[in-house]
């Protein structure tokens, strides 16, 4: 039997499938390469596409591939609106509003000369260019800001620009668009005006009403639990449809309104709706972006490459975005570095390459002339822009001192007496530490120490507004199995699973016993129980830091370590990582941390004789609490 599989990359049902597998790949080596994911999806899109031939989304999906990336950008708008807070953006509300206005004006106008006087488009034409690049989006601005770290100030600006900017760019590259396609100035101005009127107008009134609709329900619990994710989606994919019946494009800025509303109305259960449409738009953003690039034409690829392109593309970064920037931000609370840097990220995504492809097919359509160039510069500034980004935002950010630090600190759940002296060890390794607990005197014991401690549950709402700047690890440390395992499944989400821990379960109690593929990994080395370091520690032993030498080194450190001491963590300059084994190798200048025994105790954990029963259980609550109510649990 023959299969022809370049015929069969002919038909929808095939390339589809292909698309979303080629855009998920590159989602995992870019989280491998720690880049952001646009640019080995775009890379990936050229490759099978206008390089090799190997697909064309165009040919194969038609109009579909129009209305797969309508529907996305709709989807993606309204998760993005689901991040907007109002209280994050306090005190910076002025400097987002005049990007969103003036700065989108300036970009318009700078941008659109620049490709009139550089490219020699006609003034039409280029007034459109000018519009499709105001947009930033936010599937470039997330992916970067989750990469770069910068400090809250600059990433919440970036964040919400990215965010707004999208139907504010819709707008004007319709209006530009009516302006071309009107024969006369006066018609074109008549049209523009309505068009502008019906945007805004259709547009607020869908999304307030749409989004109330919304909130209502969620709020009243009318979807059951396990509905309520497909129905919400369903729900903004109709608020869109419906928009743009009377006003084409104008759905996109109902959706935002929508996410709005939903993120700043105190909607019940925002995070797991937040989650799930986050994996949704992984899989949307994957396979736009890869279509959308392998179905650029080949001819328009190699002309990016051309001196006039390029020129452009250097404008927009030297003069176009700084003065957008630094016009809109006069008078904020931001520092001249965090306007510089601002200014230095201004990437384009997905609504940039969507939009721009379907106004070039429509100048084709009416024999405008410049459509293909169109796409070619609208294309140049997105490769241009993306890459610099990508490669240069941490390092920008690191020398303009508005990156954060890394994300190496821990934060810990328990504030017990030996989990104190754990953060106490880090923290005089000027490693940042976090410590939580339902137990109120176990966090005024951590504060009155120095350590900064957070009174209550980490899985309720209140948790999820800490401060986790420069934290990037977990431990759960409660005699609570399902505090520890429940904690643990939460902060892998942002943490990464190899970076959430939590003690070995001791199965004491059945009732709350997890299984094994609920856990995350063991803690320290020789996976010792909540009930084990407890008995150890009440016996005297104590955590202890021990700095390695070029004579007094690993080997010599484990030979004269206990046997029944527990080694913890170990690292150097700020850089530790959990002890799940005792290492095999561990340069100069490394620090081992160890709960070590008092002289004279047995070499042995308690709890682990051989009788097959652990010896001297404690309970969960003599020493701090689970996820109940802290009130109501506290000793």
């Amino acid at each position: 039997m023959q299969i022809d599989f370049a015929h069969a990359l002919e038909h929808a049902v095939v390339v589809l499938p292909v698309i979303v597998a080629l855009g998920i790949a590159a989602q995992i080596l870019a989280s491998r390469l720690k880049i952001p994911a646009i640019l080995p999806l775009l890379l990936t899109g050229f490759l099978v596409g206008p390089l090799l031939h190997f697909i064309s989304p165009g040919t194969v999906l038609g109009s579909g591939l129009q209305t797969l990336t309508s529907l996305a950008v709709a989807v993606i708008l309204f998760e993005g609106g689901l991040t907007l807070k109002f209280s994050d953006i306090a005190g910076h509300g002025r400097a987002v509003t005049r990007l969103i206005s003036v700065g989108a004006l300036v970009t318009w106008v700078l941008a659109a000369a620049g490709a009139h006087f550089i490219t020699g488009l006609n003034w039409g034409v280029a007034a459109l260019f000018g519009a499709l690049v105001i947009v930033t989006g936010p599937t470039v601005i997330a992916p970067l800001l989750q990469n770069v770290r910068p400090n809250a100030r600059v990433g919440g600006v970036l964040r919400w620009e990215g965010i707004l900017i999208d139907p504010v760019g819709v707008l004007a590259a319709a209006i530009a668009f009516e302006w071309v396609r009107s024969a006369s100035g006066g018609e074109a101005l008549t049209a523009t005006l309505v068009h502008l009127a019906g945007y805004v107008g259709v547009g607020t009134l869908f999304g307030a009403v749409m989004g109330l609709a919304l909130v209502w329900a969620l709020r009243r619990e009318v979807i059951p639990d396990h509905l309520v994710n497909p129905a919400v989606l369903a729900w903004v994919l109709l608020a869109f449809g419906l928009t743009d019946i009377f006003v084409p494009e104008s759905g996109l800025l109902a959706v935002t309104i929508m996410g709005m509303m939903a993120a700043n109305m105190n909607v019940p259960r925002l995070n797991e709706l937040l989650h799930f449409k986050e994996e949704v738009v992984v899989i949307l953003l994957s396979t736009i972006f890869v279509a959308l690039a392998a179905n650029v034409p080949e001819a328009s690829l190699r002309a990016v490459f051309q001196p006039g392109p390029l020129l452009l593309l250097l404008f927009m970064l030297l003069v176009v975005r700084p003065a957008s920037v630094f016009i809109s931000t006069v008078g904020s609370n931001l520092s001249v570095k965090e306007r510089a840097f601002i200014s230095y990220i201004g990437p384009r995504g997905i609504v940039a390459a969507a939009v721009s492809a379907l106004f070039a097919s429509r100048l084709t359509e009416l024999g405008v002339a410049g459509g293909d160039q169109l796409l070619t510069l609208v294309f140049t500034v997105i490769v241009g822009t993306v890459v610099l980004a990508s490669l240069t935002a941490k390092p920008v950010a690191r020398a303009l001192g508005v990156a954060e630090a890394e994300p190496d600190g821990f934060l810990v759940v328990g504030a017990h007496p030996w989990a104190r002296e754990i953060a106490q060890a880090l923290q005089a390794e000027e490693v940042g530490v976090i410590l939580a607990d339902t137990n109120r005197a176990n966090v005024t014991q951590a504060k009155v120490d120095g350590l900064a401690a957070h009174y209550g549950s980490l899985l309720s709402e209140a948790a999820d507004r800490l401060p986790l700047e420069g934290i990037g690890n977990l431990l759960a440390l409660t005699p609570s199995d399902e505090a520890n395992t429940l904690s643990a499944r939460k902060y892998e989400k942002a943490f990464g699973r190899t970076h959430a821990f939590q003690l070995q379960p001791g199965g004491e109690n059945r009732r709350t016993q997890m299984k094994d593929g609920y856990t995350a990994t063991s803690a320290f080395a020789g996976a010792p129980t909540f009930t084990q370091l407890q008995e150890l520690y009440e016996a005297g032993a104590r955590v202890k830091r021990t700095r390695l030498t070029d004579s007094y080194g690993l080997a010599e450190y484990l030979r004269d370590l206990p046997e029944n001491a527990v080694l913890l963590l170990h690292g150097r300059e700020g850089r530790f990582q959990v002890a799940t084994a005792l290492p095999d190798a561990a340069p100069a200048g490394s620090v081992m941390v160890a709960l070590v025994p008092p002289a004279g105790t047995p070499d042995q954990l308690p709890g682990t004789d051989t009788g097959g029963e652990q010896s001297g259980a404690v309970s969960p609550q003599d020493y701090t609490t689970n996820v109940a109510d802290p009130e109501r649990m506290e000793r």
